[in-house]
């Protein structure tokens, strides 16, 4: 029974749900750490690709192209996980991001043993850029963390 107060359609209703206090946080977090990320796992992709065409010629773009990609790829895992993690617990959010990140380090490591030895592209182009990339992905994860100064409490 409504009473004039209380329309009849939302009579015994309960109010919308409200998201968890960390995912907000945890949105803006993963979108910062991608975005910065991004821009300089792509710069130094660019570099490396540019200076593999110099040093190694055709081969060494292959290579360096491969190994760009790759390392982009792996990285955008986890910033894509946060992402799709943010609605769980806090503790579901790092549970699936250690995941994302022992499932990179499988995978990276099946390629690594497939293409061991191969002459299909130039192996140090490859491994210098895979590391190159990596290293610059984390770094820029890094600084979207810092920049987004997210304080600790909000997690």
């Amino acid at each position: 029974m409504s009473t004039e107060h209380e329309p009849a359609e939302n009579a015994g209703a309960s109010p919308p749900p409200t998201e968890a206090p960390h995912v907000a946080t945890v949105l803006r977090l993963a979108a910062a750490m991608q975005r910065n990320a991004l821009i300089l796992g792509a710069a130094t992709s660019v570099l490396a690709i540019m200076v593999s065409t110099v040093v190694r010629g055709g081969a060494g773009v292959v290579g360096s192209v491969i190994g760009a990609v790759l390392a982009l790829v792996a990285g955008a895992v986890g910033t894509l996980v946060m992402k799709g993690t943010a609605r769980t617990s806090p503790a579901g959010v790092m549970i699936g991001a250690m995941t994302a990140f022992a499932g990179k380090i499988i995978v990276l490591m099946v390629v690594l043993l497939v293409f061991r030895g191969t002459t299909l592209f130039d192996n140090e182009t490859f491994a210098f850029t895979l590391l190159a990339v990596t290293a610059a992905w984390i770094a820029g994860e890094v600084v979207g963390f810092v920049r987004a100064k997210v304080p600790a409490v909000d997690l």
